[in-house]
């Protein structure tokens, strides 16, 4: 699943389409906000979850984007019956010097620069400030 803004904000384009092509993964795209050329799904990318047909344990989620968004899908998933232990999100958002020295990305005592930027969803969920 893949979602941007509008559609000119779209990135590997062709690589998204190669994987469609292919058949070996299902690939769904939706923009928040259409414009002419658009003739794909339109919304936030928590309306593609629904229409997902996956195996909650063979599922994996990878997120990155804005953190209100993380609250969103996790909260879908978590619907679909998906393990904290399989999602995982990129806090790079957070970083600023990136040697774990400036504690602007700090939470709590993880490092977003040193520990992560990708964390395990159990690793963060009970630091509110995370997401």
């Amino acid at each position: 699943m893949v979602g941007t803004r509008d559609p000119k904000e779209r990135i590997f384009v062709d690589e998204i389409a190669d994987l469609a092509k292919s058949g070996d993964v299902e690939v769904m795209e939706t923009v928040d906000m259409p414009d002419h050329t658009w003739k794909g799904n339109v919304g936030v990318i928590t309306t593609l979850l629904p229409k997902a047909e996956l195996d909650p344990s063979n599922t994996f989620v990878a997120m990155v984007g804005p953190p209100i968004m993380y609250r969103f899908v996790i909260a879908e998933c978590r619907k679909k019956g998906i393990a904290s232990e399989q999602i995982f999100v990129s806090l790079e958002r957070k970083m600023k010097c990136g040697l774990g020295k400036c504690g602007h990305c700090q939470i709590n005592e993880l490092n977003t620069c040193i520990d992560g930027p990708v964390f395990c969803y159990t690793d963060i969920e009970a630091y509110q400030e995370a997401i």
